[in-house]
């Protein structure tokens, strides 16, 4: 017996097999949140190399491509241009790696001392700070109602000498169940050491062959997405790659400026510990709107135990910078690269912060902005073929949803 095949039916049968697929997978995402999270977990370490490959070569390459036809293109060898293609790609892979590998191991160099010593002062200044508190402790005193009351130092001490073998056992017990912890901590930052090391090195290959890369790509998508979605979809391709590229570099070019100009106001106004401060208000400046806060509380922490009068001159810089960067700087940096309003803004920082920690708050934005970006293109293409239809009907006087 012949079987006659509709496409139709068998496009429709396809379509309800994947729904039906997707609908299991977001009930078992949802339902076993813990359970596939530990399993995003275990293939993005798996991945991570060439995660870090990724994420190098997208930063890199703009400054291969400058390098490349800008710089490596005009050099002479023996009297004669460098013609080859594969020459050039090659010198400026090597000259991109020189400049960025020793940029941040001259910064390193530079900074990392300072930082360290820094932390030393404040490990150094805690005890006395504490025995100040002791002693106010001593002398304090406050009211309540028309009564007055002050700490009885006395029975203070006597309740904590008595307290202090339980306490000694309880900090102990906690610093035993953190041991793993900490190894695992240290193990982690082995781990990524050696993954970013690799990352280093495929990327060398991601960049060389780019363009083989991006061919190879473009007719996997065009083999699989239908034709009638193909602009659409390279578009959306496009799109994501300008929010992304416009968002990071702008942003690290932000955060550095903010850092230099935080560090070079805080040793005028002689505030302790510009370096440290600084690098820290650089990196959180990373976050919108909730960086420069997380940045300037951690800084008023440290000036708290090494220099408390200088706390209120330094929130006042800090709300100064922030002023700066959000009126000024940014806005002449970034433009509106995402397109997000504030308020999703704060919506996309909370949501992926919430679900992958500090690091979600450094990419939510972004990744928001994308997703935001594609639902918005749906709707506008379903929305202009509903108004086509509604005004063909108009025209044709049928329109059942005209009054």
């Amino acid at each position: 017996m012949k079987i006659n095949h509709n496409l139709k039916y068998t496009t429709i049968a396809i379509y309800t097999v994947f729904v039906f697929f997707a609908c299991i997978l977001v009930y078992k995402i949802v339902f076993s949140w813990d359970d596939s999270m530990d399993f995003i977990s275990s293939i993005l370490g798996l991945m991570s190399p060439f995660i870090f490959a990724l994420l190098i070569a997208f930063f890199i390459s703009p400054m291969v491509n400058f390098l490349e036809s800008q710089l490596i293109n005009r050099i002479k060898l023996k009297g004669h241009m460098i013609k080859s293609l594969k020459i050039r790609r090659v010198l400026s892979i090597i000259l991109s790696y020189f400049i960025v590998i020793g940029s941040i191991t001259f910064l390193f160099a530079i900074v990392m001392p300072q930082v360290l010593r820094s932390f030393a002062d404040i490990s150094d200044k805690l005890p006395g700070y504490i025995d100040s508190v002791i002693e106010w402790s001593k002398t304090a005193s406050f009211s309540f109602g028309t009564e007055n009351y002050s700490i009885d130092f006395k029975i203070l001490s006597a309740f904590v000498s008595e307290n202090i073998p339980q306490t000694l056992e309880q900090i102990t017990d906690i610093f035993n169940q953190f041991m793993p912890e900490i190894l695992n901590f240290t193990k982690n930052i082995a781990s990524v050491v050696m993954n970013l090391f690799f990352g280093f090195i495929i990327a060398v290959y991601l960049i060389y062959n780019k363009e083989a890369y991006l061919k190879s790509a473009g007719r996997f998508i065009t083999a699989i997405i239908p034709p009638n979605s193909n602009e659409a979809t390279f578009k959306t391709f496009k799109e994501s790659h300008r929010i992304f590229s416009s968002f990071f570099i702008g942003k690290l070019l932000d955060s550095l400026i903010i850092g230099l100009l935080c560090f070079f106001i805080l040793l005028i106004a002689k505030i302790p510990y510009p370096i440290l401060i600084s690098v820290i208000v650089g990196i959180t400046n990373m976050i919108p709107y909730f960086g420069p806060f997380i940045g300037g509380f951690v800084g008023i922490l440290f000036l708290l135990i090494g220099s408390p009068e200088k706390v209120i001159l330094f929130t006042i810089i800090i709300l100064a910078l922030q002023q700066f960067d959000g009126n000024i700087l940014g806005p002449k940096i970034l433009g509106d690269s995402t397109g997000l309003e504030p308020f999703w803004v704060i919506f996309a920082i909370i949501l992926f912060g919430g679900m992958f920690g500090f690091v979600g708050m450094f990419v939510g934005v972004p990744v928001f902005a994308v997703f935001k970006n594609i639902i918005d293109h749906v709707i506008d293409r379903n929305y202009n073929k509903k108004i086509a239809l509604i005004e063909s009907l108009n025209d044709a006087d049928v329109n059942p949803y005209k009054l």
